[in-house]
């Protein structure tokens, strides 16, 4: 197939959002216990938001974080663009099944076509761990101390986020 043409079914989604600082609640503040944050940025980096279709395979994944982590999103002031890798650069990853949605008649949005939830949580959790591994084998992201975090499968996701330049983009896998 010609370069970036996808051959077979739509596999995930992702929107990702470049910031400056992102954080996602991972657990609510319960008997007077403070509620616990993913926390990503300072510097740069991106919120990949992500959902996986029914038939999504463990092998998307891999797809998935090689270019997440390697495509060169990220505008540099010298007019030339680098991966999150090469920046390098934090990123949150943020279940999120409101992409699943395709507009139907009547303005109304049907969400359909998604994994099992328990199938969706384990994608979520493999496409992080290679990504985290891309983030160890550079010697730039090590000495930066940068982070790969995630939000919780299944939960609802209640972030903040901060941007100084909004870049946002669609990938489809």
């Amino acid at each position: 197939a010609p370069e970036g043409e996808r051959v077979g079914e739509l596999q995930a989604r992702t929107i990702i959002q470049q910031c400056s600082r992102a954080k996602v609640k991972i657990k609510p503040a319960l008997d007077g216990a403070d509620a616990q944050w993913a926390e990503v940025g300072i510097q740069e980096g991106m919120v990949v938001y992500v959902c996986f279709f029914h038939g999504a395979t463990e092998d998307v994944t891999h797809e998935m974080a090689n270019s997440l982590m390697t495509t060169k999103l990220f505008r540099k002031a010298t007019g030339c663009s680098v991966s999150v890798l090469d920046l390098p650069g934090n990123v949150l990853f943020i279940p999120q099944d409101s992409l699943l949605g395709e507009p139907v008649p009547k303005r109304r949005v049907q969400y359909k076509g998604g994994c099992e939830p328990w199938w969706g949580a384990q994608l979520l959790s493999n496409l992080v761990f290679t990504c985290r591994e891309l983030v160890a084998g550079s010697v730039k992201c090590a000495k930066a101390d940068v982070k790969v975090e995630q939000g919780v499968y299944g939960q609802k996701q209640e972030i903040v986020l901060n941007c100084v330049e909004p870049m946002t983009l669609l990938l489809e896998f």
